[in-house]
């Protein structure tokens, strides 16, 4: 007879994943204690995790980019010459909200079971209830 092996996560002794330290890695407790700039590096990690945290132009996969002189930080592809931010490509790619709210949004949707209504994001993160629906209506697509 067969056996789960519960490193897989299946049977009926496999644990849920929001109990698992996994799912620990991003607490709101450690975003809001983080910098701007160290919140901006966080956020490279996990949107470049494929080339351990390096950029890499997501136009067209080139791995050589410029980093240039702006706030916030940018990139520039060395093939095709496009610019990009860590956001680019994102649901948060039009958002004005810095960072480290962004995180924040992250770590409370992933935290939960069952999500996070809008406007009790809006209540918790102190931002407007606008860009609380916009951003969970993105997400809700991104599924």
């Amino acid at each position: 007879m067969a056996r789960a092996d519960p490193d897989k996560g299946l049977g009926p002794m496999s644990q849920h994943f929001l109990i698992s330290p996994a799912a620990r890695s991003l607490s709101l407790r450690d975003i809001m204690r983080m910098s701007d700039e160290d919140a901006h590096a966080r956020f490279a990690a996990i949107r470049f995790a494929a080339n351990n945290s390096e950029p890499f132009c997501l136009h067209c996969g080139v791995l050589k980019v410029y980093t240039l002189a702006e706030t916030p930080i940018r990139w520039k592809c060395s093939g095709c010459r496009r610019k990009f931010s860590v956001t680019s490509g994102t649901l948060f790619h039009s958002r004005k909200l810095p960072i480290r709210e962004y995180l924040s949004v992250i770590a409370l949707f992933t935290g939960g079971v069952k999500g996070v209504a809008a406007l009790r994001m809006a209540r918790d993160m102190n931002i407007n209830p606008k860009s609380a629906y916009c951003t969970s209506c993105a997400r809700q697509w991104v599924r």
